[in-house]
């Protein structure tokens, strides 16, 4: 615990360190004992890296899935590679350098405002594409039923709404209360959380984010969850279906995440997650656009089929209400026809 909490104040007090830096001060200040000198680097990076892990909640540390001389993060994702993690191994030599650096050898786990970091053609034509979004037409219920994706809740927050195209599974981080509690209160510095501490300085990273973004991807995080299931009845109904924390404890549920998605309104104390009629990615979400657009782009391209999802399918009112209303008065119409024939053969069958 001593370790734990010596770390975390040094790295939110601290400006463009890296992990060796960390390990360096916990050895001056006598929190490690170097016993073995041969090992101890190596072992006091796999203790600060797996620190860093739990207090910023971008990975979860996997142990004795590599040689010591590697540091591993747990894949949460069934294999898959996105945006957040490319690699789930690198070698402890990168520990020397900044904090921001070595983990873009991960992955982009904190990315940039208005960065599209996909290589697919599609990708970037639905990320210049997409300038509106609508509740109404993209939500969790249509999601799940109009295009079938899977939700899986995970205790990570790097991969929130990535998008596994191969088993059609996206990914949302279940914990809010950590991102409620890791926005800095305005103008003051010190409240910020360790995760602003893995930001990139000086603007010197194109993909990585800094300070402001980092505080920014917070906020779309907690209004992520509206958008996906607050303001949609059909989507608080099948949030409150699922079990996002199954198999924990009950002080490993985060009770925020059923009002945020569960919840008729959003609490006024959340001011950053504020329903909206309809969102802007370019203003709402600048952080998360990306992977919003993949997944609205992923969305428009699914069709109904059946009359099941054809009820179901609401994303364009207008189209909806005239379809219905061509089934409902033409199908009147042909069943007045039908009775009105069948009405004449009595009479014809009367009269002979």
């Amino acid at each position: 615990m001593t370790a734990f909490l010596e770390t975390a104040n040094y790295a939110r007090t601290g400006e463009c360190f890296g992990i060796d830096e960390i390990v360096a001060h916990l050895l001056n200040s006598d929190v490690i004992l170097a016993l073995d000198a041969g090992g101890i680097w190596e072992n006091a990076r796999g203790l600060v890296f797996a620190l860093l892990g739990w207090q910023t909640m971008l990975y979860s540390p996997s142990f004795g899935t590599c040689p010591p001389q590697q540091l591993a993060i747990a894949d949460v994702l069934d294999g898959f590679t996105g945006q957040a993690f490319m690699a789930y191994k690198q070698d402890q030599a990168s520990a020397k350098h900044s904090l921001s650096d070595f983990l873009l050898g991960f992955g982009v786990m904190l990315p940039r405002e208005n960065t599209c970091i996909g290589d697919k053609v599609e990708d970037r034509q639905a990320f210049e594409s997409l300038t509106i979004i609508d509740p109404g037409e993209f939500n969790g219920y249509l999601l799940e039923s109009i295009a079938k994706i899977r939700i899986k809740w995970v205790d990570v927050l790097a991969p929130h709404l990535e998008f596994d195209t191969a088993t059609n599974t996206l990914f949302l981080f279940r914990y809010p209360s950590f991102c409620v509690a890791n926005i800095p209160s305005y103008g003051d510095i010190s409240s910020r959380g360790v995760i602003h501490s893995c930001a990139s300085y000086n603007g010197c990273s194109t993909e990585w984010a800094s300070e402001a973004d980092v505080t920014q991807l917070l906020q779309e995080i907690l209004l992520s969850y509206r958008l996906l299931f607050g303001q949609s009845r059909q989507s608080r109904r099948l949030f409150r279906s699922m079990d996002p924390f199954e198999g924990l404890p009950p002080e490993g549920h985060d009770p925020l995440l059923s009002l945020l998605c569960g919840g008729r309104k959003c609490m006024d104390s959340l001011a950053f997650a504020q329903d909206q009629a309809f969102y802007r990615p370019l203003r709402d979400f600048p952080v998360l656009r990306s992977r919003i657009a993949s997944l609205h782009h992923q969305m428009s391209r699914m069709k109904p089929r059946g009359w099941r999802e054809l009820w179901r399918d609401k994303r364009d009112s207008t189209q909806w209400f005239t379809f219905w209303a061509v089934i409902i008065i033409g199908g009147s119409g042909i069943l007045l026809s039908l009775i009105q024939v069948i009405l004449q053969a009595v009479q014809l069958a009367g009269a002979r």
